[in-house]
């Protein structure tokens, strides 16, 4: 594990490196007041322990505003963890399934296993399962909406080998070029089908989509969580820049992104 951090700390630094600059190696996010932070956190589990290390401290440590959305398909689990969040402000869950094509008659089996929902997938069928609403994200934004272009948005994934339909819906609705920041292992599809693995892979590889990690087993571990902590800083410097740019008047320059040292 050591070792594997040790990784993950050079990781980091050669992301912020590549999108920022020497000057920003020790920067820290601050987001101005009235730019809005998205953080979609897909497969929240019944515990939450990602979506609640993220509201209560990551978030609030760079900026006033966001919106915190988690999904869950499994049904007990999402009761659970809604109770977990039922008073925590500009935090909501929702009980739903996201897929890059619902089936026609709008729900599609989660199939369950033996260890208290953690492995339950769309893709790995078993003698049990239950029908969840089945939706797109970027349906399911629009329906809202919400607009990314305006915010800067985080997208956390652990949803058993079902992250590259809902990558592929992002890719093909244009909206994954305004994601800021991909977090999970997003590793189940080789457990299940080496050649789906390998396509996935490649799709990752066209689209310039990267993942840091980001998972239960990461929360457990302090220095785990500094390393993704700063690359998320990382992933926010990079969307403010961009917002910036996005606002700045024809032929002007942007002002410089908001961060403090």
């Amino acid at each position: 594990m050591l070792i594997d951090t040790c990784f993950l700390f050079a990781r980091a630094v050669a992301r912020r490196l590549s999108l920022l600059g020497l000057r920003s190696i020790f920067a820290k996010a601050r987001v101005r007041d009235g730019a809005r932070v998205l953080y979609v956190d897909v497969g929240t589990h019944k515990d939450g322990a990602e979506l609640a290390l993220m509201t209560d401290a990551i978030l609030p440590s760079m900026c006033h505003d966001f919106d915190a959305f988690g999904f869950e398909a499994s049904e007990e689990s999402f009761r659970q963890v809604t109770n977990k969040f039922l008073a925590k402000q500009g935090v909501s869950v929702f009980h739903k399934a996201l897929c890059n094509a619902p089936p026609p008659q709008g729900k599609i089996r989660l199939y369950h296993d033996a260890r208290g929902g953690l492995g339950d997938s769309l893709y790995r069928p078993s003698d049990s399962y239950e029908e969840v609403e089945a939706v797109r994200l970027s349906d399911w934004l629009r329906e809202r909406s919400i607009v990314l272009e305006d915010r800067i948005c985080l997208l956390r994934m652990n949803i058993e080998g079902a992250e590259y339909d809902v990558l592929q819906d992002l890719v093909e609705s244009g909206l994954a070029a305004h994601i800021h920041g991909y977090y999970g292992m997003w590793d189940d599809i080789s457990k299940t089908d080496i050649h789906r693995d390998g396509e996935f892979r490649a799709f990752l590889s066209r689209n310039g989509i990267r993942s840091f990690t980001f998972n239960g087993r990461d929360v457990k571990w302090r220095v785990r969580m500094k390393c993704i902590e700063y690359d998320m800083n990382t992933s926010v410097l990079a969307g403010l820049r961009r917002l910036e740019r996005r606002a700045a008047p024809a032929g002007g320059r942007a002002a410089p992104a908001t961060w403090s040292v």
